[in-house]
């Protein structure tokens, strides 16, 4: 029987590297010609750069300025498609995925990201993960979208009215994790760099510190968010 739902991010949060981001940086700064960009996210990943900003990809954005849609989009996808055919190197956190598979008759695993489709079905296989969530949700248009998802799953469970039976799971607090916990949700927040953007009951450096928290909401949603609340 499905007790919960397990929303979980892509980038940053299944798996880990720092590679995407340093190609989109540099797929980039060829396009509009910036040489700043390079540099300036070494910057940001070792967590030394003024820029403010939730994650890798934001942070890119903003070195770059304001530069055309277009070419921002062509840059993400060729980091992208480098994920996918192995020439930007990913790392899938295994410990996650083991237990994901291990609480697959309990609580339904839901891939939510909101890069679009292209190139996504090839990364995650091979990542070897293509068959590990009943579904994947690309596009999802996250904070906005994530309300809407959460309560569509919750409702398919018979939960409409308990929302503590969904996990979000995300490295993005304004994306992941604010709007499901104003649902009432569950929030598991990867914080890498430990800047406390926001609260959440669970919160760890990479996703396998949530990983017991985890556990221990999937044994007994309800007792987990009586004892976990957050202001």
């Amino acid at each position: 029987m499905i007790e919960g739902i397990l929303l979980i991010d892509l980038d940053g949060t299944l798996y880990t590297g720092d590679e995407p981001i340093r190609c989109y940086a540099a797929e980039l700064a060829a396009l509009t010609g910036n040489p700043a960009l390079v540099p300036g996210v070494e910057e940001y990943l070792a967590d030394t750069s003024p820029i403010v900003a939730a994650d890798g990809w934001e942070a890119v954005r903003a070195l770059a300025g304001t530069v055309p849609r277009r070419l921002a989009d062509a840059a993400f996808l060729r980091s992208r498609y480098g994920m996918a055919d192995g020439t930007v190197s990913v790392t899938v956190s295994e410990p996650l995925v083991r237990l994901v598979t291990e609480l697959r008759d309990r609580c339904l695993p839901v891939l939510a990201t909101n890069s679009p489709a292209d190139g996504l079905a090839a990364l995650l296989d091979r990542l070897g993960v293509a068959n590990l969530f009943a579904e994947v949700v690309f596009s999802a248009r996250k904070p906005d979208g994530l309300v809407p998802l959460a309560t569509r799953l919750l409702r398919s469970i018979g939960a409409a009215a308990q929302p503590h039976r969904l996990l979000s799971i995300g490295d993005h607090w304004r994306n992941d994790i604010a709007p499901a916990l104003r649902l009432g949700a569950i929030g598991g927040y990867v914080d890498r760099f430990g800047r406390r953007a926001g609260p959440a009951q669970l919160s760890g450096r990479v996703v396998d510190d949530l990983l017991p928290g985890v556990r221990s909401w999937a044994a007994d949603p309800a007792a987990f968010a009586a004892t976990h609340q957050v202001g």
